[in-house]
């Protein structure tokens, strides 16, 4: 994580209710026994908040904004909707697409940059082992190691981010494409 020379900015744990604060800790702790997150004693601190999914559960979400704000942007390029759909629409009748769900936790950070994405909470002060969702280089990130990946496949497969599709004219050429 490449940032401007600036102090690291640092934030106070947003408000939020006792209940929300029962699911923030359980949610953190979930993170830390899988190891996708460690204690940190980091100068940096993003404030965290939750939003709620259409089951009814949580989502942790880290406000990483100011530390965006000084991060250099990656210019990996995202693919172009027009073109994806161009390609898609060239006679092609099978399509497979896989979602590759926490994609972004499969992606170690560098130990030297870990104390950037440290976030807080009322229970404490974490950082991430993986790629974080929020930060301004995790979609560009990622998306380079999936184009690097599925290199080999760039004839029959397109990838957005987490996002992959298979395409072939038949059902026996898909098969063998999936």
């Amino acid at each position: 994580i490449k940032t401007l020379d600036y102090p690291p900015p640092s934030s106070k744990p947003y408000y939020s209710t006792p209940a929300k604060q029962d699911a923030m800790y359980k949610i953190t702790q979930e993170l830390l026994q899988f190891e996708l997150i460690r204690p940190s004693y980091s100068p940096y601190a993003a404030p965290t908040l939750l939003v709620a999914k259409h089951d009814g559960t949580w989502r942790m979400v880290v406000d990483y904004k100011k530390l965006n704000n000084i991060t250099i942007k990656d210019n990996h390029p995202l693919p172009n909707t027009e073109q994806t759909i161009q390609v898609l629409g060239n006679g092609y009748q099978f399509f497979s697409k896989f979602d590759m769900k926490s994609g972004f936790w499969q992606i170690p950070i560098e130990e030297e940059d870990r104390h950037k994405t440290a976030f807080i909470t009322p229970e404490g002060l974490y950082e991430w082992n993986v790629l974080a969702q929020g930060l301004k280089n995790s979609p560009p990130s990622f998306q380079r190691v999936m184009a690097d990946i599925l290199s080999p496949c760039r004839q029959f497969a397109l990838v957005y981010i987490d996002d992959i599709v298979v395409y072939s004219r038949s059902f026996e050429e898909h098969l063998k494409h999936i």
